[in-house]
């Protein structure tokens, strides 16, 4: 049985990415090993990162991202922005229930610090008039300036949209995709529910809500009585609409 989980993140400069994380993000605590130093560590309540000297590997990992579950995040948001950190995607409410915002360290590791979020659905304006709710699959355009800008910033993996078995889109008066949702097929009787995104000028007015009801019809009218299953840390929004919570993964029957 697994009991933690601690990364190991290749560095071309130990010493230097402890700085970072001390002084920059506010980690409290570090450890160094050999002489000269290829190994380290730097811990701050629940959260360890260990640092391995791997320059050619360090020079590849531009991108790859680790996610912190935090408290006050918008206090160290703050701290971070006050400090210098490289913010690559500013603090905002995301559509799966974190408020979240992303930094770039040394190394180029995207560190996600997520929250609670600020935005309840008690706050949400009524359906907008002209917008449609569409069963279908987003074009590629769709996807990524919808969920793309959410979930993948480093661009949309090969294949997704086509490994997918259905999808819904929502489209604005003007026919543009303002909300993107994706259905998996992973066995008879069981799929999965992905990348439920909403441009974040047409949140709060009850679109993820149309699209998530328009998705979990599609599924019964294909398979009555299959398993839903997805990911997401907006217990309440979800559980609106009969989805059952185990940790942070939801499903519904």
């Amino acid at each position: 049985m697994v009991v933690s989980s601690t990364p190991i993140f290749a560095t071309s400069d130990v010493l230097e990415t402890i700085r970072f994380y001390k002084e920059v993000l506010g980690f409290e605590s570090s450890w160094t090993y050999g002489d000269p130093v290829s190994f380290g560590s730097v811990s701050w309540a629940g959260a360890t990162i260990m640092f391995n000297l791997q320059p050619g590997l360090a020079a590849r990992v531009d991108g790859h991202q680790h996610w912190f579950k935090c408290e006050e995040v918008d206090e160290l948001y703050r701290l971070h922005k006050e400090r210098g950190a490289t913010i690559v995607s500013p603090i905002q409410d995301q559509p799966w229930g974190a408020r979240e915002y992303v930094v770039r360290d040394p190394s180029g590791y995207h560190l996600r610090f997520a929250g609670s979020p600020v935005h309840s659905a008690e706050k949400s304006r009524d359906f907008p008039v002209g917008v449609q709710i569409v069963r279908r699959k987003p074009t590629e355009t769709e996807f990524l300036e919808v969920a793309g800008q959410t979930f993948y910033h480093e661009g949309v993996p090969s294949g997704v949209l086509e490994r997918s078995w259905s999808g819904i889109v929502a489209l604005s008066p003007e026919g543009r995709a303002i909300g993107t949702v994706r259905i998996m097929y992973d066995a008879p009787g069981w799929f999965s529910i992905w990348d439920v995104a909403v441009l974040p000028d047409w949140q709060g007015q009850r679109i993820g809500e149309r699209m998530m009801k328009e998705a979990i019809a599609l599924v019964n009218e294909a398979s009555p009585g299959a398993f839903v299953y997805l990911f997401t840390f907006k217990h309440g929004f979800y559980e609106r609409l009969g989805f059952t919570t185990e940790t942070v993964t939801m499903r519904k029957v």
